[in-house]
């Protein structure tokens, strides 16, 4: 970031008079419709000018004809569709992407499996004009899980609620930290200062890589820069959980990725490549052998330290370029 770019990222800010709502999207197309059709019931303020953008990642599914049919609905019409498509394949490619497009004085980024609420977009612009100090903003992430939810998530669900993307910081606006920041599927940025603050490509989810980090890292950058931040709690989303991430596979996946990006920064165990391995397979073992009688809390903590270890090993020793 260079310093002339950070001299446009200084309060006091301007009003919010128009939006970005970016939306990156991976071979989720039936999500994807789902989160549309709840864009159409925001309610936007008369006076504030709202785009949607969205940035396809290389989708092999339906997602492009789930675009092309949204793009002629007249909410989105009205309010003008955006849409990118971006083939390195990336989270952080695709938000950097959408970067380059931003035209407004403050972008709301979500996900493409959520629904916002109506008044999502209404309480986000309150609260960034009613604090002209602060640079970015975060509100709450409620996980809606499938009745099919197996015992164990429910019964350990503040152990899991991270996996899940579930984020709540209470119902009262507070200032944010770096052990206190919003998840991405549901933050704001000035875009002046978003344009300052881009994405590390070497975080973030590529296809089934569960690694995620990316926002975490580029708001605790803001932070370093003297930038503030505040906890938006009536700018409400549901993150709708497929039943197919809900098992003991995924968990370990996260876990895996959450190793791995203990390593890219700095936070790791400082433990030998030695160490980690045979931790991640003692470990590994111990789960599937207490899984059979143990209670879930016990043989859960085994599986994510195994996915913890394992995700430090595979980064310690991966030979392949970090944008492969």
């Amino acid at each position: 970031m260079m310093e002339t770019d950070l001299d446009l990222t200084r309060p006091p800010f301007p009003r919010v008079d128009s939006i970005d709502i970016v939306i990156c999207t991976w071979n989720r197309a039936t999500q994807l419709s789902q989160t549309f059709d709840s864009l159409t019931r925001l309610i936007v303020p008369y006076d504030r000018q709202l785009r949607i953008i969205v940035v396809n990642n290389n989708s092999t599914d339906e997602t492009s004809e789930v675009i092309d049919r949204f793009a002629a609905h007249k909410f989105f019409v009205r309010h003008r569709f955006v849409s990118l498509f971006e083939p390195q394949q990336g989270h952080t490619y695709s938000r950097n992407r959408a970067i380059d497009h931003l035209q407004s004085d403050l972008v709301m980024w979500t996900d493409d499996d959520v629904v916002v609420d109506p008044f999502w977009v209404q309480k986000m612009i309150n609260c960034a004009d009613d604090h002209s100090e602060v640079a970015f903003f975060g509100g709450p992430i409620c996980a809606k899980l499938q009745p099919t939810c197996p015992d164990w998530v429910e019964e350990n669900w503040e152990t899991l609620k991270g996996c899940f993307a579930d984020r709540q910081l209470g119902d009262q606006p507070l200032e944010l930290s770096n052990r206190c920041l919003p998840y991405g599927a549901n933050f704001a940025v000035r875009t002046t200062v978003q344009r300052a603050f881009r994405f590390d490509v070497n975080l973030g989810r590529r296809k089934e890589s569960v690694l995620g980090e990316d926002e975490l890292d580029v708001m605790r950058q803001m932070l370093a820069a003297d930038l503030k931040g505040v906890w938006t709690p009536e700018a409400r989303v549901v993150h709708v959980i497929d039943s197919q991430r809900v098992n003991e596979e995924y968990i370990r996946q996260y876990f895996l990725g959450q190793g791995r990006a203990m390593i890219r920064k700095g936070t790791d165990w400082g433990a030998s490549q030695r160490k980690l391995w045979w931790s991640a397979i003692g470990d590994y073992l111990a789960y599937r052998f207490k899984r059979k009688f143990a209670p879930a809390p016990e043989w859960l903590g085994h599986l994510i330290r195994s996915g913890l270890a394992e995700g430090q090993y595979a980064e310690l020793t991966d030979t392949s370029t970090p944008n492969e």
